[in-house]
């Protein structure tokens, strides 16, 4: 009996041990729980090849499958077999075609199926009119849908004149098709345009802005750059801090009269460059100063004529200054909207 009686001890030892590692290995399992399956891939981004389905009007659009793929794009690099265990997020940028170095994505991060991506690119003084080019992002596929951010950070970026306006961008709304001729009334000061100036510009233009030329090339604005002799006096403006610059922007540019689009034209440009800065002194020119720097002169004579300048200069600290009022205009009839800044390099300014 007494054998049989630790036979049972032993046999009930064995289960508690047991019962022990299996509630162990059990808790281990709860306070280390397996890693989330990856999904951003190594070297990921591909360049989707050609845009070839003018229907294609959706962002950051996901594909699926080889097929709907290559009905959009049909000379992207992607093959059949890469679909097997991905998706691909169409990742869509603004890229200036005047720049001479190409764009690449450098840095992507995903939570919760938002994507941060950051593009880098060698800095350009001028800039003309942006053209789209399309990334795909290669994700798993347990992503069903994408909220993609995207910055830009600009490397190697050169000394510009401050005498140069940059990136003034006209755009023409008409209320019906019309043939616009535009002409600047000093083109000795330009030093860039696109299209090309002959003596103007000549244009059948559309409601929705769209500008076709002789040869029936499509413009959505017309590019200059130029010399100018901006005052680099500050009688008024704004201190802005670095965190505050989008929101600023926003802000005064809906002020002076710029819509959705052009305001983010104008900021994709501009922020960038004013992101350098702890703080920028910022100045929106008057319509008389831009008009006496550099005339404009439109047949037919527009309703309404929108001319922004931004001038700023970099300062390390607030400082006091008169906030300058804004007024707000009318944009009714046919409507012409400019905008263009340049950067003051003065080193001393008084507080």
């Amino acid at each position: 009996m007494k054998k049989k009686n630790i036979i049972y001890i032993v046999i009930g030892v064995i289960i508690l041990l047991l019962i022990a590692i299996l509630l162990i290995i059990l808790n281990q399992n709860n306070t280390n729980p397996e890693p989330p399956k990856k999904i951003i891939k190594d070297n990921s981004f591909y360049k989707a090849g050609n845009l070839t389905n003018e229907e294609l009007i959706e962002d950051n659009m996901i594909f699926t499958n080889y097929e709907e793929y290559h009905k959009i794009f049909e000379e992207g690099e992607l093959t059949e077999d890469s679909f097997l265990n991905n998706n691909y997020v169409l990742i869509s940028i603004l890229f200036d075609s005047c720049s001479e170095s190409s764009l690449t994505p450098t840095k992507h991060t995903i939570k919760n199926n938002k994507i941060d991506v950051t593009f880098s690119y060698e800095g350009h003084c001028g800039v003309c009119a942006p053209e789209k080019v399309f990334y795909l992002l290669e994700v798993d596929k347990i992503l069903e849908e994408a909220k993609v951010n995207i910055s830009y950070e600009m490397v190697n970026k050169p000394e510009c004149d401050p005498n140069v306006t940059y990136k003034p961008l006209i755009y023409l709304y008409p209320t019906e098709e019309i043939n616009v001729s535009v002409e600047v009334g000093h083109p000795e000061l330009l030093t860039t345009t696109y299209p090309k100036y002959k003596n103007g510009w000549n244009m059948k233009v559309m409601p929705n802005g769209d500008l076709i030329d002789e040869n029936n090339n499509t413009y959505y604005g017309l590019y200059w750059e130029g010399n100018n002799y901006i005052d680099n006096h500050f009688e008024d403006g704004f201190v802005v801090e670095k965190k505050d610059l989008i929101s600023f922007l926003e802000e005064k540019l809906t002020i002076l009269g710029l819509n959705e689009r052009e305001r983010n034209e104008f900021i994709i440009y501009w922020l960038p460059e004013l992101e350098k800065n702890n703080y920028n002194l910022i100045r929106f020119e008057s319509l008389e100063t831009i008009n006496e720097q550099m005339p404009l002169y439109i047949n037919p004579k527009p309703d309404t004529i929108i001319r922004i300048f931004m001038k700023f200069k970099p300062i390390e600290k607030k400082m006091s200054i008169k906030e300058q009022v804004l007024e707000t205009p009318n944009r009714i009839g046919f409507t012409v909207v400019e905008w263009g800044g340049t950067n003051i390099k003065e080193k001393n300014l008084e507080n």
